[in-house]
């Protein structure tokens, strides 16, 4: 009796599994097979493009009370297409956390009979296991001659745009970066960091910005650090802790892409969406066709928040990763002779997107370090070459807030630097001769001659 009670229990455990399994990540099953549970994230029909679509069509007089209607839009779409979901996993007093800026549901420790009972609801589209990705490893080029500090800064005619007739260095906008956290007492970082409504710790909950690793405080020393290591100093900074360390899940980086849509106090209250920053800077990714941070990638876009992502420190052709192999503005890096730098990752994307879009300096890169006030370190990578992107797109928007998405991204390809050296690889069926391409993209950026071309636009 008790053996055919066992064949019992572990054929309706078989049957559970498998039903209904169309909607079950292959890699979610698995780990559910071997671990009986896991941590996943649960989508519904349709994304958070209903909301986007409402937003669109509509007029505002200011940006303030665009992002306010938009992220009123995606709260009352959760409320709506997630509402049996929540039921559901009440009744099971399961973990569990809404993202209403990618219509997602995030379960902590969801068991077969949790997923399977999701999956069930006809509004669920897809439910699959949390991602986590990691930092490229910061280790400078073996063998390269270290150049003078600044040569990046140099490089793009950073000052050269700080000096035109109408030029500038950022002044009047504010940028965010998703990142390990930063030093905020650093020399460099001290004066321009906006305190209030400027961090986010979704680990610690944290209330000042720090940073245990130093990846997150280099970058945004790129960013808009002062005494010449940042392209747009004149800029003020905001943050949000995505990465513990060297790895960032996929909850905590989706909790930091909500925040940065619509910024709330370190303690998660008090929201003003009036805050939300006009560019921001993802040295991180993995993977590769990989659609998971798109939702908020399109909402940051509705929002006119210009995303850019580094993509990967592989060298070969068709390895640059997601979110950067995405519709963003994707980032390789170049060293300090104009050739494509060794840790620098190649398109086509998986989806046969030309990848990168533009490259920046990103190796040994000099900038800002975590672990005193006046430290500084040089590291490689395309997550140097990132912020680079960030602080030109920072320029433009200074000389004008009302430049969309595409225009920024256009006056970076249209305007970078395509006498660079021929790597004497072909991918994706173009020599890097031939702009654009992928392994340059449209070039290396050039800040004066695409601030130059905005102000010449009016």
């Amino acid at each position: 009796m008790i053996r055919k009670a066992l064949i019992l229990t572990f054929v309706g455990f078989a049957l559970a599994l498998a039903a209904p399994s169309s909607k079950v990540e292959e890699g979610l099953a698995r780990t559910l097979k071997s671990e009986g549970s896991a941590n996943c994230f649960v989508t519904f029909n349709g994304g958070n493009k209903a909301a986007l679509r409402r937003v669109e069509i509509l007029k505002f007089s200011n940006r303030a009370d665009k992002v306010t209607h938009l992220v009123k839009n995606l709260k009352s779409l959760v409320e709506s297409s997630q509402q049996n979901a929540l039921d559901l996993l009440k009744a099971r007093t399961v973990s569990f956390r809404q993202f209403w800026a990618s219509n997602e549901l995030y379960v902590k420790g969801a068991s077969v009979e949790v997923i399977n009972s999701l999956a069930a609801l006809p509004e669920v589209g897809e439910i699959r296991e949390e991602r986590i990705v990691t930092l490229e490893p910061m280790s400078p080029d073996e063998g390269e001659v270290r150049p003078l500090a600044e040569w990046n800064i140099e490089k793009i005619e950073v000052p050269g745009a700080w000096a035109l007739p109408g030029g500038n260095n950022g002044v009047g906008v504010v940028v965010a970066n998703i990142d390990t956290g930063v030093r905020h007492t650093h020399e460099a970082l001290r004066t321009n960091f906006r305190e209030r409504y400027g961090w986010f710790d979704p680990y610690d909950g944290t209330s000042l910005p720090s940073d245990g690793n130093g990846h997150g405080t280099h970058t945004m020393g790129i960013l808009v650090g002062a005494g010449g290591i940042g392209v747009a100093p004149g800029a003020q900074w905001i943050a949000c802790r995505g990465c513990s360390s060297s790895s960032c899940s996929e909850s905590e980086l989706k909790q930091c892409g909500q925040w940065v849509l619509c910024p709330t106090l370190p303690d998660g209250e008090s929201e003003d969406c009036s805050r939300a920053p006009k560019v921001v800077s993802n040295s991180w990714g993995g993977g590769q066709g990989n659609a998971w941070y798109n939702e908020i990638i399109d909402a940051w876009k509705a929002a006119d928040i210009v995303p850019v992502f580094a993509i990967g420190g592989s060298s070969s052709c068709g390895t640059a990763n997601s979110p950067g192999d995405q519709d963003v503005i994707g980032v390789g890096a170049t060293t300090s002779d104009d050739a494509l730098s060794s840790s620098s990752s190649a398109g086509p994307s998986v989806e046969g997107r030309l990848k990168p879009d533009i490259t920046a300096p990103g190796s040994l890169i000099r900038s800002a370090w975590s672990t005193s006030d006046s430290a500084y370190q040089q590291l490689s990578g395309t997550s140097m070459a990132a912020p680079h992107i960030a602080g030109a797109a920072t320029l433009l928007l200074s000389r004008n807030p009302n430049l969309t998405y595409a225009q920024v991204k256009e006056l970076l390809e249209n305007n970078a630097d395509t006498d660079l050296q021929d790597t004497g690889a072909t991918c994706g069926g173009i020599p890097s001769t031939v702009f654009p391409n992928n392994q340059y993209g449209y070039g290396r950026v050039n800040t004066r001659r695409a601030l130059e071309a905005a102000i010449n636009n009016g």
